[in-house]
Formats: structure tokens, C-alpha cells, sequence
């Protein structure tokens, strides 16, 4: 044979094991297919502190194994940013071989586990017929939710629709001390700035008790569902949806903690320090330098919490973040408080008086700031925020206070 010819059927001979391997997860027969749920632990980079998870078809037959996941996007897409801000960010999903995608994780540093799933042949099929139809151009994307709709809770979808609502049916007990304030602060416990940001901007829809179907909106919660689920037999009888499980790389990056931080004591004795600082400005013995101090906490206090409320505004009237809607902060942290950031500076380096409007506006922000605290007290208002008022409180207490003093003066 020449060796153009050799070539030739050298190459149609890769072509068609190529076209085998992959008629191998789509016509292969249920008896033929594993299914096996692997689970990412959290990585170094923000966007991966949640950990990531997909569903792999292995054909026994063939070796072809494909990793189907629904945590990809593209920071290319127009208006990224805004899109991603405004909750209108488009994920989708993807399907690639399952040996060289593990393989990545593992080179990033990210624990890998996978838990070999006891489907039978019919719902091996039914998952494998739905999940290439997912793969289909139009059917990829779908609008992401940090919280109900994201990778993981997809996954978690396709395994319950394979299985016949039976994940979901024994997955309504509550999943005790849990909500998803308490997971994404215990997933973000390593990033402190990043922690306490998302915790500012949640509202009271974060604080909901939740079930354990809806705790498995994290990848590793998913892991442990799956391994306390039974399904039926066919025989009348029950046996474990997992039927291995193996932790395939323990990855040396640092785990979350199994609860989050304790916020209320570090946000109080800030708080407190924030306000006596203010209030050293104001006593008659005070320098020059003292003064300026205090304006420059005054002013910088006004001005992140004025720009923190603002924010939080915009989370509520201006995007589709359910989570972020009537956030109670805004009591602690009212927009209104950039109004006063250039009085109070001004007021406090140079010794003047406040305006009546700037003194009624401290006051009117105090009340409001009391009626925080009295609400959840009271637990009329269902968020887990008393950290950020114990922050708030004390300080803007100390600037109406100062505002009375000195109009009574």
C-alpha cells in the first residue's frame, strides 16, 4: 500500500473509532450507561468559592465518559458587567470528555469526589436523553440565580427528573441552621471583604429557613444528599442512590468552615470605636488635630454608608436579585447619609454650626436607625442583621447627638 494510501486509511480509521465513541453515549443502551455525579471543592478565584459539580455518562462499553455541566459563561458577552449586575447574565451549558476536565481541576488545586449513581438502565436513558437535548444550541442557556437557579441546582434538577421526583420528594425536612445567608457567608469565610459585602447586600429572602432540596443549591450540599437518598428497587424494595463513592483528589485549597463566622461582637466594637473617634472632635479641649481626625471619620463614615445604601437601593428597584430586594440595612445605612458627608466634615474641622436642615436629616437618620433595631427585636422583620446594626447604631446615635447638642447650644 502507498503511503498516501496508508494516510488516508489510517485517518478514516481515527475517524470512525472517533464516531463510535461518540455513538456510544447517544444510542448506547441504559444497561450500558454509569452515571456518576463529581463534585469540584472551591477554588482560589471569587467567582470559584461556591465549588462547582456536573454529571458524567460513562459508556462501559466504548470508555467514552462526557462531563455534562451548566457553570459556563463568557466574560466576552456585550455588556458583561451590567448583565451580571442587573441579574440578566446568561449561563449555559456544556459537555466535553470527563478525563481531561478532571484532570484541570486537579492542576488548580480543587478537590475532586465522585459518587457512582445506582440508576437503572430506563432512568439511565431518560437522564441521558435529557441532558443531550439540554446540549442542543437553542436549549444551552438559561437565566443564572445565584441561589435557585445556578449549576448546581440544575444538576440536581436533571437527576430528579431521571429519577422521578423521588430526590425531591424525600428532601422537603428542613435542613436545620441553614439558610442561604449561613452557606454563602460559610463559603465565603476565607475572603472577608468579599463576606461581608454579599452580607450587606442581602435581604430578608436570604435569612428563609430552607429544606434540604433547596440547601442543595452547593455543590458539596448536593454530595451529601445524594448519599442519604434511597430510591426504589423495582422489586418492592429500596436500595442507596450511591453506590460508590470515592474522593478522587483532596485538593490543597483551604475548606470552608461548617458554619460562618460570628459577625456581632468585630461590627460592634467597630462601631463603637468609629463613634467615640466622632465624638473625640467635639470636646471643648479637642486640637486641631483631634478635629480633623473626627471629620475625616465622619466624612468617610457618611460616605460609604450613604454609597452602601445607594447600592443596595439600586439591588432592590433596578435589578431582577431577589435575594437583594428590601434589604432592612437600608435603615442602617440610609443613601441620604452622602447629603451630610461635606456638613459634618466642615462642621467638625471648623468648629461651625450645622445647618437646620443637615441637624433634622441626623436625627431623622438616628430614628430610622433605632427602628432597625426595635423591628428585629421585635422579629418583625425576618433578617439576620443585627451585626450591621450594632455597626450603625452607635454611630449614627452619636451624630444626632451631637446635632442636639450643638443646635441647643
Amino acid at each position: 500500500m502507498k503511503p498516501l494510501a496508508r494516510l488516508l486509511a489510517a485517518l478514516a480509521l481515527l475517524l470512525g473509532l472517533a464516531a463510535q465513541a461518540r455513538a456510544g453515549i447517544a444510542s448506547a443502551p441504559g444497561r450500558d450507561l454509569e452515571v456518576e455525579l463529581v463534585t469540584y471543592g472551591p477554588g482560589r478565584v471569587y467567582w470559584e468559592r461556591f465549588g462547582h459539580d456536573a454529571i458524567i455518562l460513562r459508556d462501559t462499553r466504548s470508555g467514552e465518559a462526557v462531563s455534562f455541566n451548566y457553570g459556563v459563561f463568557d466574560f466576552d458577552t456585550r455588556d458583561f458587567f451590567l448583565k451580571f449586575i442587573r441579574g440578566h447574565l446568561l449561563y449555559s451549558m456544556d459537555a466535553e470528555y470527563a478525563g481531561p476536565e478532571i484532570a484541570s481541576y486537579i492542576a488548580a488545586g480543587r478537590a475532586v469526589r465522585i459518587e457512582r449513581l445506582a440508576l437503572s438502565a430506563a432512568q439511565a436513558s431518560t437522564l441521558r436523553d435529557f441532558l443531550l437535548w439540554n446540549d442542543e444550541p437553542q436549549h444551552r442557556d438559561y437565566r443564572y440565580d445565584y441561589f435557585t437557579d445556578n449549576c448546581t441546582t440544575r444538576v440536581r434538577d436533571a437527576l430528579n427528573l431521571a429519577l422521578g421526583a423521588q430526590l425531591f420528594t424525600q428532601t422537603q425536612a428542613p435542613a436545620t441552621d441553614r439558610s442561604f445567608r449561613s452557606q454563602a457567608l460559610r463559603m465565603l469565610a476565607h475572603d472577608k471583604p468579599l463576606m461581608l459585602l454579599v452580607d450587606l447586600g442581602l435581604g430578608p429572602y436570604a435569612d428563609r429557613p430552607l429544606t434540604l432540596w433547596q440547601d442543595a443549591f452547593l455543590p458539596v450540599t448536593l454530595s451529601d444528599l445524594v448519599r442519604r437518598v434511597r430510591i426504589a428497587d423495582g422489586a418492592g424494595g429500596a436500595r442507596p442512590l450511591v453506590a460508590a463513592s470515592k474522593r478522587v483528589y483532596a485538593g490543597d485549597v483551604r475548606a470552608p468552615p461548617p458554619v460562618p463566622p460570628h459577625l456581632l461582637l468585630p461590627l460592634l466594637a467597630l462601631g463603637l470605636a468609629w463613634a467615640a473617634a466622632i465624638a473625640c472632635g467635639v470636646r471643648a479641649r479637642a486640637g486641631r488635630a483631634t478635629r480633623f481626625a473626627a471629620a475625616g471619620a465622619v466624612a468617610l463614615y457618611a460616605l460609604l454608608a450613604g454609597l452602601a445604601g445607594l447600592v443596595m437601593l439600586a439591588l432592590w428597584t433596578l435589578t431582577t436579585h431577589r435575594a437583594a430586594w428590601a434589604n432592612q440595612n437600608l435603615l442602617q445605612f440610609d443613601p441620604a447619609l452622602l447629603l451630610l458627608a461635606w456638613p459634618l466634615a466642615r462642621s467638625f474641622g471648623a468648629r461651625r454650626a450645622l445647618g437646620r436642615w443637615a441637624r433634622a436629616l441626623t436625627l431623622l437618620l438616628a430614628a430610622l436607625s433605632l427602628s432597625g433595631l426595635a423591628g428585629h427585636l421585635g422579629g418583625l422583620l425576618g433578617q439576620q442583621n443585627l451585626h450591621w446594626i450594632a455597626f450603625a447604631l452607635p454611630i449614627n446615635l452619636t451624630l444626632a447627638a451631637i446635632a442636639w447638642r450643638a443646635a441647643r447650644a
